[in-house]
């Protein structure tokens, strides 16, 4: 006789798409000016440069977990 498993399979599965174009765009126009601005290419003000590197991928992860954004 074969035993059943007490684990039940869960419902909630992470999906993950890719970016709508409209946040793909923001995201990198934010990543060059962000790269530029920490290599030097641009003069930014000092904290500018990394906000605009973390916003950038924190605006890739939410794109490709969320549909909508």
């Amino acid at each position: 006789m074969a035993r059943r498993s007490s684990r039940r399979p869960s419902r909630l599965q992470l999906r993950i798409r890719a970016p709508q174009k409209g946040t793909l765009v923001i995201a990198c126009t934010l990543y060059i000016v962000g790269l530029f601005g920490v290599l030097g290419f641009i003069r930014i003000p000092d904290p500018y440069p990394d906000v605009a590197l973390a916003l950038a991928g924190g605006l890739l992860i939410l794109g490709a977990l969320f549909p909508g954004i």
